[in-house]
């Protein structure tokens, strides 16, 4: 493939350009041109550029497709996806299994994991996907933390940058915490995910008909999010027969409209038409 050279391009686009012209796989050539139209200036000059890397994005896309190849890729299923990416014997698959029910292989050798490993953690009722990614860092598996909602970096203390440094040369941007599974408490590495995912736990109040008593169900929202927003995601027709929200927090009650933001730990009570 020869690339029209645009103009001013960055030292890093022109590294993220030798990266696809030695990229011996589909997903890493993906990566490389991926990153190349995210480095590469937008001005007119740049236009034709732009047009073919697309081009060529799209079409080794399609190639893929076309002859059946699987992505590596997994759906996400939960509030949220979060990969767990580390060295081999950094603590991973210990801390999948303390942070979910699954229950990896765990070994005293090295590379144990060989392929990508499911959990669902449990936060305060609602699920967030939890996903071992192989030490290995195959380009396959790889994609997977680039379109992830966060990373955890297993690293002893002092170690960040060398499993940020991998993080970098995959073109990894998903934002990224950093735990010590041997020092840091897994309640505690809970907290810090929660956290780093910026979302807020609204509960729907909803009356059990055999019971005859309310029942609470909690549904995660990003921050600052409206009744309008929690609204539409139970059902898109609250909206057009919604009349007013009853909001729970703490020791006061509000009547709010659909514009009101929520806070984490209300309860909220919808009232339609």
């Amino acid at each position: 493939m020869t690339i029209i050279m645009p103009v001013n391009a960055p030292p890093e686009y022109m590294k993220a350009e030798e990266r696809f012209k030695s990229a011996k796989t589909r997903e890493e050539k993906i990566a490389a041109l991926e990153e190349m139209i995210r480095l590469l200036p937008r001005h007119h000059g740049s236009e034709s550029a732009h047009a073919q890397l697309k081009s060529r994005l799209a079409k080794l896309k399609k190639e893929t497709t076309k002859k059946g190849a699987r992505a590596a890729g997994i759906t996400k299923e939960g509030e949220a996806q979060v990969c767990i990416v580390g060295f081999t014997k950094s603590g991973k698959s210990t801390l999948l299994a303390e942070l979910t029910a699954s229950k990896p292989a765990i070994s005293p050798h090295p590379y144990t994991t060989t392929k990508p490993e499911l959990g669902m953690m449990d936060y305060k009722g609602v699920k967030i996907q939890m996903i071992e990614i192989p030490s290995t860092f195959d380009p396959r598996y790889m994609s997977i933390a680039r379109t992830a909602d966060l990373i955890v970096l297993t690293s002893p203390q002092g170690e960040e940058k060398n499993i940020e440094d991998v993080m970098e040369n995959n073109y990894v941007r998903t934002r990224h915490i950093v735990v010590d599974p041997l020092f840091d408490d897994s309640v505690l590495v809970k907290e810090k995910i929660w956290s780093a995912l910026g979302l807020i736990i609204a509960y729907t109040k909803k009356l059990d008909y055999t019971t005859r008593r309310h029942k609470l169900s909690p549904m995660a929202l990003p921050k600052n999010s409206t009744v309008k927003d929690f609204a539409e995601r139970i059902h898109k027709d609250f909206i057009k027969d919604f009349r007013f929200a009853r909001v729970y927090r703490k020791n006061r009650t509000v009547q709010a409209g659909l514009n009101y933001p929520l806070q984490d730990g209300d309860v909220v009570e919808l009232h339609l038409k």
